[in-house]
């Protein structure tokens, strides 16, 4: 399974490319940007399985980058991985369909358990973020 990773701080992409080369030997990190625009570009070309975004990105957002792949790659699978919680995120990235939603706060462990669920065909939303959906009644 191929993944891309959207994330605009260098550390964090960095750990996340070598979290997901360690730790599962049956994904392939086809590529990883920080800006928006060239992050979208590159998953465009590159058509990966799942694409993990951020929200806070520069020239497009992660949500804008959602909506525009799933309307283009047919079958992509999406996971917000952000610290931008609040209901108009999490009811925006509902709305583009996404797999998933995880808090930067719940560290890599729950990242890997997302992608396993995501690539296994489900979807994954962190407690916080389950208990924002019932709140708006999702």
């Amino acid at each position: 399974m191929k993944i891309y990773i959207v994330e605009d701080e260098v550390v964090l992409r960095d750990l996340c490319v070598e979290f997901f080369t360690a730790t599962m030997p049956e994904v392939e990190v086809v590529g990883f940007n920080g800006d928006g625009k060239e992050a979208l570009r590159e998953c465009l070309e590159l058509k990966p399985d799942l694409a993990i975004v951020d929200i806070r990105l520069p020239e497009i957002n992660g949500l804008e980058i959602l909506h525009i792949l799933k309307s283009k790659i047919p079958g992509i699978k999406v996971l917000i991985f952000t610290a931008t919680v609040n209901p108009d995120t999490i009811r925006i990235a509902l709305h583009g369909k996404a797999e998933g939603f995880v808090e930067k706060s719940c560290g890599l462990e729950q990242l890997k358990a997302a992608v396993e669920t995501i690539l296994a065909g489900g979807t994954y939303f962190t407690p916080d973020v389950k208990r924002q959906m019932r709140a708006f009644g999702y």
